[in-house]
């Protein structure tokens, strides 16, 4: 990543017009909420979820390389997609780590509480936008692969994330409403930023949930969305009785004829990573990867199973597709995947 494209990732919260207006609505609301006593309080309740969970669907965005969705009311539901919340509480928890640190051991460890900080947050976020798992988003092994895998560029995000933080406490001196302002940008250029960076190395291309369709296609996008649903309900049944193999045959029979396969196997691999026991999913992801293969989609399954490993790094494809996909590792120029997949 080029000088230049780190600084259009900071900046693009005022370059993108559906993130600019949502900067500005989310600055107002905030500063009435600090400014409005009784009511203010109750919009601060309203906010403060919105706040967070638009900063993970940009980041998520930012990611894929396409543009976030705009704000609306199901970003203010406390209760919808947790998973987009959980940087809340893992941010409030690493400032009081500092905060006590300082107060407890004095300044010298005051200040690797910070580093360590500043390096577990971005790629905590990032995995947790990967896997949408907060158990992986804490989970050291995971932490490790993102980090190696991105360490040419991921070193920026704590820099950035240390010099944001400390530009947000300076800005205490300003005027209220211009220093929530700065800070909300730079809470925005930091979450854009952590997108960006992880962006080149295509860890969520191919598996999200494909982009909206046009809103002539409206009928037909929900039609599919239910049928869709309606199949994986059905095969959770068969799953949850122990029969696995009959519940994956129910999905791929229908996949198999459905108008867009490949979109169909991405959307029942993203719900299955959803579920409580993760397990399904990644047996599911080595049919997805045996077809992709089958098909000569060779770097989206490298990607699946890269993904995958994030979530488990015990995961292994089909062992008939194990030479095949160790083949396309070693082209991409990973041989340290390959040459695990080969010890294994």
């Amino acid at each position: 990543m080029r000088p230049t494209d780190v600084l259009k990732a900071i900046a693009y919260p005022l370059t993108e017009p559906a993130v600019v207006m949502t900067l500005i609505m989310l600055w107002l609301l905030v500063s009435f909420a600090i400014w409005g006593g009784a009511m203010g309080l109750f919009v601060l309740i309203l906010v403060i979820p919105a706040v967070f969970r638009y900063q993970m669907i940009m980041l998520g965005a930012r990611a894929r390389g396409v543009t976030p969705s705009t704000l609306d009311a199901e970003f203010f539901d406390w209760f919808g997609n947790a998973w987009t919340l959980f940087p809340a509480p893992v941010a409030v928890l690493l400032i009081w780590g500092v905060i006590s640190t300082a107060a407890n051991l004095g300044t010298a460890w005051a200040a690797l509480a910070v580093i360590l900080a500043s390096v577990f947050f971005p790629a905590s976020i990032a995995v947790l936008a990967i896997t949408r798992s907060p158990l992986q988003s804490l989970n050291p092994i995971a932490l490790g692969q993102l980090l190696r895998r991105c360490a040419a560029t991921f070193w920026i995000a704590p820099v950035f994330l240390v010099l944001s933080a400390w530009l947000s406490l300076q800005a205490e001196a300003l005027p209220m409403m211009v220093a929530i302002l700065l800070q909300m940008f730079l809470l925005f250029a930091f979450f854009s930023l952590t997108g960006s960076l992880i962006e080149p190395f295509g860890l969520m291309a191919d598996v999200n949930i494909p982009d909206a369709l046009e809103p002539a296609q409206d009928e037909i996008d929900a039609n599919v969305e239910k049928e869709r649903t309606a199949v994986l309900n059905h095969a959770f049944g068969f799953i949850s009785r122990g029969n696995r193999a009959g519940g994956f045959k129910h999905v791929t029979e229908w996949t198999a004829a459905s108008p867009d396969p490949r979109v169909a196997w991405a959307w029942f691999f993203e719900r299955m990573l959803a579920w409580e026991n993760q397990e399904h999913a990644l047996f599911f992801a080595q049919l997805y990867i045996h077809d992709m293969l089958g098909h000569a989609e060779n770097i989206p399954a490298l990607k699946v199973l890269m993904r995958c490993r994030l979530v488990s790094e015990r995961f292994r494809p089909l062992s008939e597709d194990l030479p095949a996909i160790i083949e396309v590792a070693q082209a991409s120029g990973n041989m340290e995947l390959a040459a695990v997949l080969k010890r294994n």
